[in-house]
């Protein structure tokens, strides 16, 4: 499936992909939290190796208090200029107790203007959140927040900074929830995302379990010339969609 549109300079572009997803409305209950901090600690290690994380740089914004966790919003900034020479690589989230303790990489680049990403995730039950910023000097700088879950104006600016927000009709199926048999459900998630600006690459999302159902993305680009946005989500049992978007800067 493909959508196109078309937007102008000061506007931002919100674009929804619908998948086609049979069968009914899934039930977004999680298994009990396997994961430990361990668990934790070597997703992280796996992403910065042995490089020294410094606190600072990275604002983590989420609720203190969920009664719901099926879907919490969560946005992570990083306090850092975007240009060719210094600029965010990527922003990685991790939590302590779902199952798996990854919960996206994001990969930004000198184009995105600002690294900021939003996004709705799953918690399985009270932790920590860990988020990670990758800069381009190869330093990577971290910050947490704890999670209570109650219930498992125009500028004169030469460069324009556009939001973008991509929303995909998903069920996001963990592989963790069993039927009323006690069998599992198969995983069945969407893996990774792109965006494109006129065949460049602008942003780039990996993608785990921990996102919650319909993934919804937030990112910013630089909007230097009129072009194309090409977007793409793929992930289990073949699953590819694609959409598209023109913007006109005037």
């Amino acid at each position: 499936m493909q959508n196109q549109d078309h937007s102008t300079r000061r506007q931002f572009l919100g674009l929804a992909g619908g998948a086609a997803v049979l069968g009914t409305v899934p039930i977004l209950t999680l298994r009990p939290a396997e994961a430990t901090s361990a668990m934790l600690a070597t997703a992280i290690r796996n992403v910065v190796g042995d490089a020294v994380v410094q606190t600072g740089k990275v604002k983590l914004d989420i609720p203190p208090l969920v009664e719901n966790g099926n879907t919490v919003p969560l946005t992570v900034t990083v306090s850092n200029p975007m240009t060719s020479d210094d600029y965010v690589r990527s922003i990685h989230v991790f939590n302590e107790k779902n199952p798996q303790p990854n919960i996206g990489n994001f990969y930004l680049g000198p184009r995105a203007g600002r690294a900021q990403v939003s996004t709705r995730i799953r918690l399985a039950d009270s932790q920590k959140i860990v988020a990670i910023a990758h800069l381009a000097d190869g330093s990577f700088w971290s910050v947490s927040a704890d999670v209570v879950v109650t219930l498992a104006a125009c500028t004169e600016e030469v460069i324009e900074i556009i939001e973008i927000k991509t929303l995909m009709s998903h069920i996001m199926e963990t592989g963790y929830r069993r039927t009323a048999t006690g069998e599992l459900v198969p995983r069945d998630i969407i893996t990774g995302f792109t965006c494109r600006y006129n065949g460049a690459e602008i942003f780039r999302a990996d993608l785990f379990p921990a996102i919650a159902a319909n993934p919804f993305i937030t990112f910013f680009t630089v909007a230097t010339e009129s072009g194309k946005f090409d977007f793409e989500w793929i992930g289990d049992n073949g699953f590819s969609e694609s959409a598209s978007a023109s913007i006109i800067v005037e």
